[in-house]
């Protein structure tokens, strides 16, 4: 499953950080500035394919992110942002989506409170490192012809793999939770579906998505 193992360059220019990279061989890394157009092309930033933005100032990642969607207008780009004021500009500027930690931390405690378990069962689908089960999301765009508009259940995803999906975007950009096996799905649909690995590489072969 090649897309569970992505290749990532670190950017940062604190030597303490980079001094503690050093010591792991693992990481791939550059001591620079992000916000300088010589240091994102030093870490290939014409050929990337995503793009995360995590300074800690607003105005340096809506710059890093000018400047990345200016050289690449195709790269996925992922930024932070402390207030909701910021998140509008950095849209504008080309971020693809734009994260609050702050929000989703304290959304994150308030439902601790009221719901541990099933905060806990989500982390240890999204962030636990496991091969038992995770989300995947599976494009529909070669699916053969005798899929297409075909509704989920006349397909039989479950009996034909053991996956199962449990969401769907369509080509209008909307989500679909737990969708019905009545909903027909097209070419133009994202498919996330939660399966162990075995599950969801045969689900991939039988839709064209390897």
């Amino acid at each position: 499953m090649a897309s569970h193992f992505v290749t990532s360059v670190i950017v940062d220019d604190s030597d303490a950080i980079i001094d503690s990279l050093r010591e792991k061989p693992e990481y791939l890394y550059i001591q620079g500035n992000a916000t300088e157009d010589e240091t994102l092309m030093e870490a290939k930033i014409l050929t990337a394919k995503a793009l995360i933005t995590a300074l800690p100032n607003e105005a340096d990642n809506l710059f890093v992110v000018l400047t990345a969607r200016e050289m690449n207008q195709d790269l996925t780009i992922i930024s932070r942002a402390s207030n909701f004021n910021t998140v509008k500009k950095l849209k504008s500027a080309g971020a693809t989506n734009v994260i609050m930690p702050d929000k989703i931390g304290g959304q994150r405690m308030a439902k601790l409170v009221a719901q541990p378990d099933v905060v806990e069962f989500l982390d240890y689908i999204m962030l636990q490192s496991s091969d038992d089960v995770y989300i995947e999301e599976i494009s529909c765009k070669n699916i053969d012809s005798c899929f297409m508009e075909k509704t989920i259940g006349e397909w039989g995803i479950r009996a034909q793999t053991g996956a199962n999906v449990i969401g769907l975007k369509n080509k209008d950009n909307q989500y679909v939770v737990n969708p019905s096996p009545a909903v027909k799905i097209t070419n133009e649909d994202q498919l996330f579906v939660l399966g162990n690995p075995e599950q969801i590489k045969k689900l991939r072969e039988i839709l064209n998505d390897e």
